[in-house]
């Protein structure tokens, strides 16, 4: 019911899966099986939404394009149970949504969720859109679950088969990467800790100091977070502070510093710094997450980033630049049905106004990097090819030190899900010459 009412909002609104949730855990108690398996099953359904409505329509008497949103969310989530969840017996998903059907909607409805998913569970070979879809842009988007409009987009932009291989690894459960504090913990105690409690994990390639686990709630619960003894930060999101090598004499300006995590590491270097975000209460969660991780004092101000209240020159400057996401959507599938092609061209824009503004704060043989989380030219490429022809001022720092070299495509650094194992994301590096 819960998981239920979740979707039902949020096919209303569209607001963040995360934020419903924790609105959802503020209000009522739930335990750890049952927080566990409202998360599978929201979080499931929008990852594999428009594969769920392709099976669905298959078995619906009617046109299910014009089924109520509730009646679809019904089927969606009945389906995922039984398509992608193992340990729930068919006869008990099928009790319970023939149930919650005559509680939300009717009992004619329920009869027919009933008819529908016997039929369904009777059938020995399943639809498959491998067999069944001819077009390749509209079968990676039903059986991979991406809006056709972004399938295309990608498809001119790395062609068919890279396409196919990127919506195949934004669609599959998350792995969480995990900074070790070392100011708290040694890495080598708390990977014994892990191993005591049987929770499975494994050492970062290029971190010495990073792990890498399905089971973020187990480590939750042990209370590491609370205690800072580590942070969650994707190993694509470090690489723009190491790129921007921070020293010890250095002032730095993060101007979207939250969530912190890129903000946090600028302190473990050694440097001095100024949080920036238009956020006040996310602006207050850095604070609070610098002090838990006992990195120092740094300092904060609330502003926006297209209007920077400083007179003050920095040596360092990070642009970790509002964006549409689309790199992060193995971890908030949400996102594929929150964004449209406008939300990107108008995050190009901001990012743009942004750099422009950040830019004239920094000294000359100052160095500029501009990060985002997402994989969409409009927003990279774009974005930073516009930053060096408006600014002659700024050169593109070419050479990148090992071992971030290997993510060096062309002109620019880029992670992809696919080939890296990482989250998507782009870096750019610029220094200002002499004036």
């Amino acid at each position: 019911q819960m998981a239920y009412a979740i979707l039902l909002k949020f096919d209303r609104d569209k607001s963040r899966l995360d934020d419903l949730l924790d609105e959802v855990y503020a209000n009522r108690y739930f335990n750890k099986d049952d927080r566990r398996l409202l998360k599978n099953l929201t979080s499931g359904v929008l990852r594999h939404l428009l594969y769920l409505d392709w099976m669905a329509a298959r078995f619906y008497k009617g046109n299910y394009k014009k089924a109520l949103p509730g009646n679809k969310i019904i089927l969606r989530l009945a389906f995922y149970e039984l398509l992608f969840i193992d340990h729930i017996p068919a006869y008990a998903t099928l009790n319970e949504y023939v149930n919650l059907a005559k509680n939300k909607i009717s009992p004619g409805f329920s009869r027919l969720v009933n008819g529908l998913l016997r039929n369904f569970l009777r059938q020995k070979t399943k639809p498959d859109p491998e067999r069944e879809i001819g077009d390749l842009a509209q079968r990676i988007s039903i059986a991979y679950s991406f809006p056709l409009w972004m399938v295309k987009r990608w498809i001119g932009y790395w062609g068919e088969e890279q396409t196919e291989q990127l919506c195949r690894s934004l669609n599959r459960l998350p792995q969480f990467d995990l900074v070790i504090n070392e100011q708290k913990i040694k890495p080598s105690d708390l990977k014994q800790r892990l191993s005591e409690k049987n929770i499975a994990f494994r050492t970062s390639e290029h971190f010495k100091n990073m792990i890498s686990t399905a089971d973020i709630q187990a480590i939750r619960e042990m209370g590491c977070f609370e205690r800072g003894e580590c942070r969650v930060q994707d190993e694509s999101a470090r690489i723009a502070v190491e790129l921007l090598d921070v020293q010890k004499d250095d002032l730095v300006l993060d101007v979207c510093a939250a969530p912190g995590g890129k903000y946090t590491q600028i302190l473990q270097a050694g440097g001095k710094a100024v949080a920036v975000d238009v956020d006040m209460n996310r602006l207050k969660k850095v604070k609070q997450n610098t002090r838990r991780q006992g990195v120092g004092r740094g300092l904060f101000v609330c502003a926006d980033a297209r209007h920077l209240p400083f007179r003050q020159s920095f040596s360092k400057i990070l642009v970790d630049a509002p964006c549409s996401g689309l790199g992060v959507i193995r971890k908030h599938p949400d996102i594929k049905w929150r964004r449209q092609l406008a939300d990107v061209l108008e995050f190009s824009q901001i990012q743009q106004s942004i750099l422009n503004q950040s830019s004239a704060l920094l000294r000359a043989k100052g160095r500029l990097v501009y990060s985002t989380c997402t994989i969409d030219f409009a927003e990279n490429e774009y974005v930073a090819d516009e930053f060096l022809r408006q600014n002659p001022s700024f050169s593109l720092v070419s050479h990148i030190p090992a071992p971030y070299s290997a993510f060096k495509q062309e002109k620019y650094l880029r992670t992809f899900p696919h080939l890296h194992k990482t989250d998507g994301s782009f870096c750019a590096v610029f220094q200002k010459k002499i004036d």
